[in-house]
């Protein structure tokens, strides 16, 4: 008899992502206007809860439709994000500034002056492309509830918000999650924040807002795009992950994985270039596929979705 988790590995009735253009929710969005994507399962039984995705550098929303499927699946409303991308996080990590890395961020993040390597406005930022959407959503698709996720004041509801990412989405994620209370936090192939002028973690993942129970984070082993494997190591300690127990290989275990925030793969092993490392993780076109065409890491995100984000006892 299967488990529930193993029944959930089903793929239940993946839907078709919906697209919605950043400007049709706000007409002063003029750049960066490759549709968001939503992704709903009216079959699955509703969390109430908002994944966010955020895509890497250079990416844009639909290259990683079989994980927010799969979060739908599990009965998450997921918005898949437009934002700027164009820049890479390793811009910052030389500089001299130890907030460099987080200044950088939250310019992206807030749309706030802070970082001379980039220009992202208020209105280009993350916070009011996701309020917008949420907004135009709720006035559109009344009966899908997105209201939910805006406060009174149409503000951005926190606390029912899990944000997840690739990459340097990844890294905003969990940045996010430092300054605001939110549901749960799934980064892959992040965070990469590694100051080379100290050698050592950025000096924001000590910045709490989120408990560290409520992070998760999948890379690969061989992945060294920003930061080795040490390095992406020490970034995650510098989170509070090991407190959850020691890195788990997924390769090697069945969920749930020793209750590890610390996921990592070697898939297929020491020949893998880091740059397909560094997708296999979650990207569409490279993250494996059993004989069935289920992707192989299906389960290890249906763990980062749904796993309690208390502290194992």
């Amino acid at each position: 008899m299967l488990t529930s988790l193993a029944a959930l590995a089903i793929v239940l009735a993946p839907p078709e992502p919906i697209p919605i253009k950043p400007s049709d929710t706000d007409p002063a969005i003029t750049q960066f206007n490759d549709p968001h994507l939503i992704y709903l399962n009216p079959e699955a039984k509703k969390r109430n809860e908002l994944l966010i995705f955020l895509p890497g550098t250079n990416g844009k929303p639909g290259g990683t439709n079989l994980f927010c499927q799969t979060a739908a699946d599990l009965g998450y409303n997921v918005l898949a994000l437009a934002y700027p991308t164009d820049i890479p996080a390793t811009t910052a990590r030389n500089s001299e500034d130890p907030n460099a890395f987080e200044n950088f961020r939250l310019e992206i993040i807030e749309g706030r002056d802070l970082w001379s390597g980039i220009e992202v406005s208020q209105t280009d930022s993350i916070e009011n492309r996701l309020t917008k959407a949420l907004q135009y959503l709720s006035r559109t698709r009344p009966t899908e509830n997105w209201n939910q996720f805006l406060d009174a004041k149409s503000n951005l509801n926190w606390s029912k918000i899990a944000v997840s990412g690739h990459s340097q989405g990844g890294g905003h994620a969990a940045l996010i999650a430092t300054k605001h209370k939110v549901a749960r936090v799934v980064m892959t192939g992040a965070p990469k924040d590694f100051d080379r002028a100290k050698k050592a973690p950025a000096a924001w993942y000590k910045k709490r807002a989120t408990p560290p129970s409520a992070f998760f984070a999948f890379n690969h082993m061989l992945d060294r795009q920003g930061c080795d494997y040490s390095e992406q190591l020490l970034n995650l300690e510098e989170l509070g992950l090991n407190a959850f127990g020691e890195p788990a290989v997924v390769d090697k275990l069945k969920p749930p994985y020793n209750h590890s925030r610390m996921l990592f793969t070697n898939f297929e092993g020491s020949s893998t270039d880091s740059r397909q490392a560094h997708s296999t993780v979650i990207g569409d076109r490279i993250t494996p596929k059993d004989e069935s065409g289920n992707p192989v890491f299906r389960s290890v995100w249906i763990y980062m979705l749904t796993k309690s984000t208390k502290p194992s006892k």
